[in-house]
């Protein structure tokens, strides 16, 4: 079956979800392809609770937005209100709060059904492209639809569509730490101490893991309070190359802290994460790689399409996670240049976690609130 299009959007995680209604509000006929059954990507089985990389850092309020009114809009209906009104403040950054990876599909869900420019084929993937003239002109799914377009944005967060097109990717040559997680209850919170859970949690499991009793990566483990109360998710951090391992860490995890701390006395294991999130896999080669010298540095472009001022978040594998801040108020441009592949057709963008940056910089860009804006400008700009 042949269908003609203005853009395809492959990959329905939060830069495609974005990209799409970018495009269809723009008055575009748009397909969205999705490998699952489900709009939202891994942020919606993940342990998402926050937007992060939606305003400036520090200060004592929230900043005017950085991102584009399209992911500011959706941000606004997630969240149920002025993100700027509901922006919390972690540490020294704002974040926006929500209620998790449900919330955040239904959300999708709707604001995706409202568009009628947008088709959504679930359950398919790209499986050719077809070029004239260095151009995209048809792309062929798995299960036989033929899509002819005017382009393309690839939201896969692995570069897919990018590769298929010949276009060269960088894989990191060190893996940072992956994330996973489980999902308890019983969990008495009234007789933590006066740390509070958020605290005692993490440095239990740090003194255990300094004394030889557990793993050296459980070490990076977090609590954060669910929505329900008595329930709470465990985060945990693994090294990549031992997934296999997930569930029998979490089940370590859940005994030392009912061993450990009385509210964990009565808890029990409600539900784990169906897989371990890698925090990076691959990043196209593009016209322009982003650096940490970019980001760190504030730096604009003649080309930004993106104002970031989420911090080096990265996840090291033998040392855990550390944070590198931009100065206060500040923020860098994302390029035009990151988002197209070095080589590959003209009217192919990369959106979302896999553009062109080293590993450092690219732990700066793979926050919610900078992927939606990467899929709002690729989309407003394939077409221009």
């Amino acid at each position: 079956m042949m269908a003609a299009v203005d853009i395809v959007v492959v990959g329905a995680g939060t830069s495609g979800i974005i990209a799409a209604l970018t495009a269809a509000r723009d008055g575009k006929r748009v397909a969205l392809v999705e490998t699952s059954g489900r709009l939202g990507g891994v942020a919606i089985y993940g342990l998402h609770r926050f937007v992060c990389g939606l305003f400036a850092s520090d200060g004592e309020a929230a900043g005017d937005p950085l991102p584009g009114p399209v992911t500011i809009d959706f941000c606004m209906r997630l969240a149920g209100g002025s993100i700027r009104q509901k922006a919390v403040r972690r540490g020294r950054v704002w974040v926006l709060p929500f209620a998790g990876g449900a919330a955040l599909q239904a959300c999708a869900e709707r604001e995706i059904s409202q568009e009628a420019r947008i088709r959504v084929y679930r359950r398919d993937a790209v499986q050719r492209v077809s070029s004239e003239a260095g151009r995209i002109a048809d792309v062929t799914l798995a299960s036989g639809s033929v899509l002819r377009t005017e382009a393309v944005v690839d939201c896969t967060g692995s570069a897919a569509v990018c590769r298929l097109c010949g276009a060269e990717a960088v894989w990191p040559t060190v893996s940072a730490l992956a994330g996973y997680g489980f999902e308890v209850e019983g969990v008495d919170e009234q007789a933590a101490g006066a740390l509070g859970l958020a605290v005692e949690v993490p440095m239990l499991l740090r003194r255990s893991t300094d004394e030889g009793r557990l793993l050296p990566h459980l070490a990076y483990t977090t609590y954060e309070t669910g929505t329900v109360p008595g329930r709470a998710w465990v985060k945990m951090a693994l090294p990549a190359d031992s997934t296999d391992a997930a569930k029998a860490d979490a089940a370590t995890v859940l005994e030392a802290l009912k061993k450990g701390l009385s509210a964990f006395r009565g808890a029990r294991l409600r539900a784990f994460l169906p897989r371990v999130l890698p925090r990076e896999t691959c990043h196209v080669s593009g016209e322009y790689v982003l650096t940490v010298d970019d980001v760190l540095g504030g730096r604009k472009f003649a080309d930004g399409m993106v104002r970031n001022a989420w911090p080096v978040e990265y996840w090291d594998a033998a040392k855990g996670v550390a944070y590198r801040y931009l100065p206060e108020g500040t923020w860098h441009d994302i390029p035009l240049r990151c988002l197209r592949p070095r080589q590959g057709p003209a009217n192919l963008l990369c959106a979302g976690a896999a553009i062109s940056a080293v590993p450092q910089a690219a732990a700066s860009i793979r926050v919610m609130g900078v992927c939606m804006a990467l899929g709002e400008s690729a989309a407003s700009q394939c077409l221009t």
